[in-house]
């Protein structure tokens, strides 16, 4: 789950300004830094026997032990990932600004970009480019044809025409920017989809080796950011963002329908529990509902808080963590029937977190927490 569900709507704006602000990639790869388990670490997820975080300055670390000791990953980028997702103890994904997702196909140690936004956005703005200038010789050349007395007509869309390359040139001396991706999940190794500002949507059937913009495939007009995405493994996927939207496929992403809200304030996480087949929303002021139908009907879900919540994890035995500000820890050992809060120590914020042989693993501002588990009364 994504640092930009985790921290005020102030924090949020920030970040979106500074990776449409940026000029291309950073270069390079990810310093190794021998406190980067401390920085601020946005995502956590299960590969096998392993843990796998990742953070700011494209920090990518990984824990053999249960989150005792972390290495750093070998990763070919230094923007903020904001997203990370394992379907095995090989295969995972992660996803951050400049809509860059990289792969990993040793658990974690080693990663290579998969899809550059930026350059993805400057090949589109080269094609409309090629497009308004085609447009404008075709007008131009319908003109030298027409009839004197039917000329005046194509003055009207020869001067659009004009107007469109000259917007068209204006983008291509400008700065390439693109939207942040704030969430992504796989299915399995071939079928996966990430989100992002701006209702951004991008899918893959083959692994990640193509990347289709799904976007209109959506109804989201105004473009909702799109905070997160889960699914069930087994052809059902779900979003959900800001202003409530939400969007549920049953057809592993070919048709996508859109839910009817209830509710006008943002979703910033999602969590898909297999164990008792029930999908979790939840975000601002604390508010969390859930749903035994994959989004059809809503309860809410009484948890005793009202502080934003921003990610989590299920882990299909039954136990469910959720974390969020001033170091919010919501967490259940039944499958999400109740949660008991409780508090990190230090009240940094928290974007993510897991449940695994008896401890709670944490990642947000201060990077890794490590803290005892759940109790048997939750």
């Amino acid at each position: 789950m994504s640092f930009l569900r985790a921290f005020p709507l102030t924090v949020v704006s920030m970040c979106l300004a500074l990776s449409m602000a940026s000029r291309g990639a950073s270069p390079g790869y990810a310093p190794i830094m021998p406190l980067a388990e401390k920085s601020l670490l946005l995502d956590i997820s299960i590969a096998g026997p392993r843990l796998v975080v990742a953070g700011e300055r494209g920090h990518i670390l990984y824990s053999d032990d249960n989150g005792d000791s972390w290495r750093q990953a070998r990763v070919p980028t230094t923007q903020m990932l904001t997203s990370v997702h394992f379907v095995d103890a090989n295969y995972g994904w992660a996803a951050g600004h400049d809509g860059l997702i990289l792969i990993s196909e040793d658990g974690g140690e080693n990663w290579r970009i998969q899809r550059d936004g930026l350059n993805v956005q400057q090949q589109l703005n080269l094609e409309m480019r090629e497009s308004a200038h085609h447009r404008l010789r075709e007008l131009e050349q319908q003109l030298e044809l027409a009839a004197e007395e039917s000329k005046a007509g194509f003055e009207y869309e020869l001067e659009e025409a004009r107007m469109d390359l000259e917007d068209a040139d204006l983008t291509l001396e400008e700065p390439v920017f693109t939207s942040p991706l704030m969430d992504l999940w796989f299915q399995d190794v071939e079928r996966g989809w990430a989100v992002g500002a701006f209702g951004t949507l991008v899918a893959t059937r083959d692994g990640g080796q193509h990347w289709q913009n799904r976007q209109a495939a959506l109804d989201n007009p105004d473009e909702y950011h799109l905070n997160a995405i889960t699914g069930d493994g087994k052809g059902r996927v779900f979003i959900a963002g800001e202003r409530g939207v939400m969007f549920r496929s049953l057809d592993s992403g070919r048709s996508w329908e859109t839910l009817e809200p209830f509710y006008e304030g943002s979703w910033f996480g999602a969590v898909y529990n297999p164990g008792n087949d029930a999908l979790f929303v939840f975000g601002l002021r604390g508010k969390l509902y859930r749903s035994s139908d994959f989004g059809s009907t809503w309860k809410p879900v009484p948890a005793d808080n009202n502080t934003t919540l921003a990610g989590g994890n299920a882990s299909g035995r039954g136990d469910i963590v959720l974390v969020g500000g001033v170091g919010t820890v919501l967490s259940s050992r039944n499958g999400g029937e109740s949660f008991t809060r409780s508090m990190v120590a230090d009240r940094l914020s928290l974007s993510s977190g897991v449940a695994r042989d008896g401890r709670l693993i944490l990642v947000g501002q201060g990077g890794v927490k490590v803290e005892g588990g759940i109790s048997e009364g939750e």
